[in-house]
Parts: C-alpha cells; sequence; structure tokens
C-alpha cells in the first residue's frame, strides 16, 4: 500500500511539473550564434542545440519584452521551446545579465 502511495505522489509531481510548463522543454546556456530563423545555444554541460524561431516567438529581458534584434551573441538565455521529432521551436526566449551555474566567461 506504501508503494502505490509514494508512486501517486510521484506521478502527480511529474504530472504538475508538466502542466506547469505547458507542456514546454528549456534550454539555458549561452548564446553562440543567431539569425533571423535560427538561435544556437551552447549549454553549461558543452553541448549545442539549435532552436528554431518563429513570428510567433516571444522575447525579453527580465520582464520587459525586447525584440529579436536585442539579443546578442554571448548572452545568457533561457528558451522556453517545444519539441517536434528532432526539432525545437522557441515559444519563449529570455534573455538576462544574471550568471548561471556553471557558466563561464567566453
Amino acid at each position: 500500500m506504501r508503494r502505490v502511495l509514494v508512486l501517486m505522489v510521484t506521478l502527480g509531481i511529474f504530472v504538475g511539473a508538466a502542466y506547469a510548463h505547458n507542456g514546454m522543454q528549456h534550454i539555458m546556456g549561452t548564446i553562440t550564434s543567431i539569425t533571423d530563423a535560427t538561435i544556437m545555444v551552447k549549454a553549461t554541460d558543452g553541448s549545442t542545440q539549435t532552436v528554431l524561431l518563429t513570428a510567433d516567438t516571444k522575447y525579453f529581458a527580465g520582464t520587459e519584452t525586447i525584440t529579436v534584434k536585442a539579443i546578442k551573441v554571448g548572452d545568457h538565455v533561457v528558451i522556453h521551446a517545444t519539441k517536434t521529432g528532432d526539432h525545437f521551436t522557441a515559444a519563449e526566449v529570455k534573455i538576462g545579465a544574471m550568471r548561471m551555474k556553471g557558466m563561464a566567461d567566453e
């Protein structure tokens, strides 16, 4: 009975977390390149990920809305993205001056 209870609580936590992020995945790191259509991010583990940008992508610096043109290579970023197959598409791109754990100056 205790195992069933633990399983139910664990599942509730994971379902709640997925619901809270609306099925989005987070991509965090440093921007290594950006175009009108894509943004490439180097994560703290050294891996890189290319994320597609669309007309619906929203851009923020803190709580302030910005344009894609305000984003620069070297900015620290958190991207909320949906995954379709092997591709990520950005819903929100958030840049900030805060240092993320594990990020080295480049």
